[in-house]
């Protein structure tokens, strides 16, 4: 039911791609979906060669990360910054493989930290790089707390260094016994939750909050969220949070275009699936709402697994991988896209960095409120992307970006829609105002008057423009149970059928890269990238401080 769209194709375009279909192109590879884990492994295999097409149901690419106009202002859906893009990481030797490391570039967030958490004091602590730093920084604003920082930073420093010890391969079940001495702490804290790691820590409810007020980046709280899971994204950005220099359309459309330049490569786009049609026990072709159909030797699916499992029937699948098939989605939020006019947000004290603020100090309380619909002390982030890099492409002259965003959930907002549109969007300015009068009180007391363009998303919007099951923003739950060994893989009953999306890998831009990276390696045995010989998170670290020099 979109209520708007990005830039829909025009009949030109739309008689090319029709044009194109009649010809009879044949494929090695159709992939459905055009997110960001479906553009890096289809990246891979046009750079190596194989002739891909890659269906869309959209008008633009990357999934979550698509970037959309409204007026004069380009908004980035839902990604505000990523990490691994410095040269080692994952994201900047996946852009060196296809050669594109030069010309997707980034922008290092910082230099004082890449996160401001504003506590319900006021007292705001800047996210630094390197774990030392952390440590006095939150002591700085919470005397008496840098041992307990210091210990909680070990362990996720321990579970770094032994996840880089885990081949880049499948592993075998016999092998984690075997070599149950090299991983530890992996073992240890395998079931942990990050609450459970805070009180063995014992942390203060200040250090915990300024630790955990960037739940939105994980859509958990800390009672849910798997140790595991915030070792990855903390420790992840504290080696370097970036923004690309010219904004995510360019590393979206810039592998689109990529892909699209490769001999034999195409992307069909507002192709919606609608059949995956199973022959002698394997895919036989993908057909679309528009009556098409494809045909290849191999099929990769970046649709949620779900969703897919449905479409082909879940009669054609064993009842062991139905039940790896339920997993629960991760939540989802509102988001206010604001662009503004005639404003300098550097003078309210914004800058190349992020704003998480909390009205009260305990996150899991706060998850119950909004998950019910409370909002009375929320939480609240802000991103000012215009200020993260000094191409201003995204605005006119004189204009900037805000984007605000908190948790909300589905039900509450489908209830809504279904019952009348009217009543849902008008519940949805109204949280919308209530934010926005947070952000002006705190910050821009004039906010209002500058703004051009406002537009809003809730988990509705999530499901409608990116067929995101219930609106959630990284696919399964992030919890214990859903990371780790137990999470969906690749490998599906179909020996020519590959998932290759969030709920099979990891959310996020590094995690649906590494996802696409990973399913590339599996399929052609070109390991490209080996997770124990890239730099360590000291050696990150060195390097971004030596860089700010």
């Amino acid at each position: 039911m979109k209520k708007h769209s990005t830039g829909a194709l025009t009949k030109e375009q739309k008689a090319a791609q029709d044009k194109r279909y009649t010809q009879g192109h044949s494929y090695d590879y159709i992939i459905i979906g055009t997110g960001m884990s479906a553009l890096s492994v289809g990246a891979l295999l046009a750079h190596a060669g194989k002739k891909i097409c890659m269906l869309e149901a959209h008008d633009v690419p990357g999934g979550m990360a698509h970037t959309f106009r409204m007026g004069d202002y380009e908004f980035c859906a839902q990604v505000h910054y990523i990490w691994g893009c410095a040269p080692g990481g994952r994201i900047y030797e996946f852009l060196r493989k296809i050669g594109l490391e030069k010309k997707i570039t980034f922008q290092l967030l910082g230099p004082e930290g890449y996160d401001r958490m504003v506590m319900p004091d006021g007292k705001a602590v800047m996210i630094p790089y390197g774990f030392d730093e952390l440590a006095k920084r939150i002591d700085t604003a919470y005397p008496g707390q840098r041992d307990a920082v210091l210990r909680f930073t070990k362990i996720l420093s321990k579970i770094r260094t032994e996840l880089r010890k885990l081949p880049d391969r499948k592993i075998k079940w016999w092998e984690y016994i075997l070599n149950a001495h090299q991983f530890p702490t992996l073992l240890r804290y395998r079931t942990k939750t990050l609450q459970n790691v805070f009180d063995k820590c014992k942390l203060s409810k200040e250090s915990q909050a300024v630790l955990i007020a960037n739940a939105g980046d994980f859509m958990a709280p800390p009672k849910d969220l798997s140790i595991f899971a915030y070792c990855g994204l903390f420790g992840g950005y504290n080696n370097g949070a970036y923004y690309p220099t010219h904004h995510f359309k360019s590393l979206t459309q810039g592998l689109a275009d990529f892909i699209t330049s490769r001999p034999g490569c195409h992307i069909y786009y507002e192709t919606a699936v609608s059949g995956i049609d199973i022959r002698e026990g394997n895919v036989g072709q993908v057909r679309t709402a528009d009556g098409k159909a494809f045909v290849a030797d191999q099929y990769i699916c970046n649709m949620d697994p779900q969703t897919a499992a449905g479409m082909i029937g879940w009669q054609h699948f064993p009842a062991s991988w139905r039940k790896s098939l339920q997993y629960r989605y991760s939540p989802s939020g509102m988001m206010i896209y604001l662009g503004l006019k005639d404003i300098d947000l550097c003078e309210h004290g914004f800058g190349r960095f992020n704003t998480w603020h909390l009205l009260q100090w305990d996150m899991n309380k706060m998850w119950d409120e909004q998950g019910a619909m409370h909002f009375e002390k929320p939480w609240f982030f802000i991103s000012t992307p215009s200020l993260h890099t000094n191409d201003h492409g995204t605005t006119p002259p004189g204009g900037a970006v805000m984007e605000i965003a908190s948790y909300c959930e589905f039900d509450h907002w489908k209830e809504l829609q279904q019952k009348d549109y009217s009543s849902y969007n008008k519940e949805k300015l109204k949280l919308a105002d209530q934010l926005i009068d947070l952000v002006a009180t705190t910050y821009v007391p004039d906010l209002r008057k500058h703004i051009a363009v406002k537009t809003i998303g809730t988990p509705m919007t999530h499901a409608d423009f990116c067929n995101a099951p219930y609106g959630n923003a990284y696919g399964s739950y992030l919890d214990p149970k859903q990371i780790g060994t137990g999470r969906l893989k690749a490998v599906t009953p179909f020996n020519n059928l590959w998932w290759c999306n969030a709920s099979s890998g990891f959310g996020g831009v590094h995690g649906t890269i590494s996802t696409g990276m990973d399913l590339y390696m599996d399929l052609t045995g070109d390991r490209f990238f080996n997770n124990t010989t890239q730099p360590t998170d000291d050696e990150f670290v060195k390097q971004l401080r030596v860089g700010s020099r």
